[in-house]
């Protein structure tokens, strides 16, 4: 099993018992490292998933809203009781929610993707038009317009249960990570901060843009955004329109 090998497993199975990728991990410091980056990631998002209800709150609830607790309280006590029970349940599954669904997001996807793909970010050398048009061939995508300059990497990935293009392109010698998910729209641009990244995921063609960097800051957003609008729906391409075909 060679590098790239690993980091594809790894990306889509972090705790994997093939013998050959185990082997590889430990031949291969490198990828070790990003075994051990990726498993602090998985631990991380397994302990905010991880949120339970207070002791027997279940049991209070019930007892409260069923038998009064069969003291003398009045009822416009009770009404109070029973509402703030539902308030810290609703608080309670609100949270675990939120967490699960946040887990999913492309934000969340995206920079769980990176821990494998790290060295992407120190690839200089730009490709070839014809090698970034063949790995969005790869996804059965044409691009429209130019390809940007400065791009370092292309790479068919799975971000989360999305396929996507994972692209790294340099503006003014900064690398910039380009995820284009085709399949998976976003409703509106947001900027986040992530575990050391800032990122900014919008909506593309039929599918989404995620931008990241971990260089602390989003100055070559716009024109990165910008100059893959154009190479993927089109020189003369807005934001409302959607074109990329296969």
């Amino acid at each position: 099993m060679d590098c790239l090998e690993f980091r594809r497993i790894l990306t889509a199975t972090p705790h994997s018992d093939d013998p050959a990728f185990i082997a590889h991990r430990r031949e291969c410091a490198s990828c070790a490292a990003a075994w051990e980056r990726a498993q602090a990631f998985e631990n991380e998002l397994m302990q905010a998933l991880n949120v339970p209800a207070p002791e027997g709150l279940t049991d209070r609830i019930l007892l409260a809203q069923t038998t009064g607790r069969r003291q003398r309280i009045s009822r416009g006590r009770r009404i109070a009781l029973s509402l703030a029970a539902s308030v810290l349940v609703a608080l309670g599954v609100g949270g675990v929610v939120w967490q699960q669904v946040d887990a999913h997001s492309l934000p969340a996807l995206a920079v769980a993707h990176m821990p494998p793909e790290i060295e992407s970010l120190n690839l200089t050398e730009p490709l070839t038009t014809q090698a970034v048009a063949a790995g969005f061939a790869g996804r059965d995508l044409a691009l429209r317009g130019p390809v940007p300059t400065g791009t370092t990497y292309v790479h068919d990935c799975e971000v989360g249960r999305y396929k996507a293009v994972h692209l790294v392109t340099r503006r003014d010698g900064e690398p910039v990570v380009v995820l284009y998910m085709p399949d998976k729209r976003v409703a509106k641009t947001r900027d986040f901060d992530r575990h050391g990244w800032v990122g900014r995921e919008m909506p593309m063609g039929t599918g989404s843009l995620v931008l990241l960097t971990n260089r602390g800051t989003r100055a070559p957003f716009d024109a990165v955004a910008a100059d893959w609008r154009k190479a993927i729906q089109g020189p003369g391409a807005d934001a409302g329109r959607a074109p990329l075909a296969p």
